[in-house]
């Protein structure tokens, strides 16, 4: 599933000098709309995977309800190409209280899955996250699924560094833990991301990636190495 990071990582490649002008410019236009087409050589979803060379298509609108509140709304949808047969398609409501120390927030996701071995439903997941430093955050998260009637926990570290002026990579490492999840449980899973995210205009970027899925004692998956492409638009 695709959940951008042009719009909550943009100011990483904004040189600090412009920041009180780009806060100003926040009030002015409260709600901001990013729109990400992906391609991914394997798509995989909480240790599990679900297709080969999948398609992501997602439309998301950012509110900014005050200087700490914000709502994230959209949806998407990701089709397998080839000969798959894999699809999923999903509605998000994100509700998140940012502070400089730590954020807080709530996600309630309805989705759909065809020729998958995931359960249509409801997954609702709380999360909440130390910005340990300016480029160094830890999230620690719990997600109930009406699909899989279970629940995934999850803790994991990102950090994010510009390159240039236009450009930042961010890491992202981290595991999780299930209790009869699709027939899984205890320690699922150990998950990792490279990405490296160029500007190519103040509203268009384009991400390259690599990821690595390691399945633990929980999973009978087996190892996976993927990679694949995000183009963003931001209105």
């Amino acid at each position: 599933m695709i959940r951008p990071t042009a719009l909550l990582l943009a100011a990483a490649i904004v040189p600090a000098a412009a920041e009180t002008g780009q806060q100003e410019a926040d009030k002015e236009i409260p709600i901001g709309i990013e729109a990400v087409t992906g391609f991914r050589s394997e798509s995989i979803w909480r240790g599990f995977k679900l297709g080969d060379r999948v398609l992501d298509f997602q439309l998301q609108a950012e509110i900014a309800l005050s200087n700490e509140w914000r709502l994230d709304v959209g949806g998407l949808y990701a089709t397998e190409t080839g000969d798959g047969d894999f699809s999923q398609s999903a509605l998000f409501v994100d509700l998140m209280h940012d502070t400089d120390q730590f954020s807080a927030g709530v996600s309630i996701t309805l989705q759909s899955f065809d020729q998958a071995i995931l359960n249509d439903g409801i997954d609702i997941a709380p999360s909440l996250t130390w910005h340990a430093t300016r480029n160094l955050d830890v999230t620690g998260g719990a997600a109930y699924d009406s699909g899989a009637e279970a629940p995934y926990l999850w803790l994991e570290t990102e950090w994010s560094k510009p390159v240039t002026d236009s450009s930042f990579v961010v890491l992202k490492a981290g595991t999780s833990w299930v209790d009869d999840y699709y027939g899984r449980s205890g320690w699922n899973d150990f998950y990792a991301r490279a990405s490296f995210t160029y500007a190519i205009s103040k509203s268009v970027s384009l991400t390259p990636f690599v990821g690595v899925s390691l399945p633990m004692e929980a999973s009978n998956e087996t190892e996976r190495l993927f990679g694949g492409v995000w183009f963003e638009v931001n209105f």
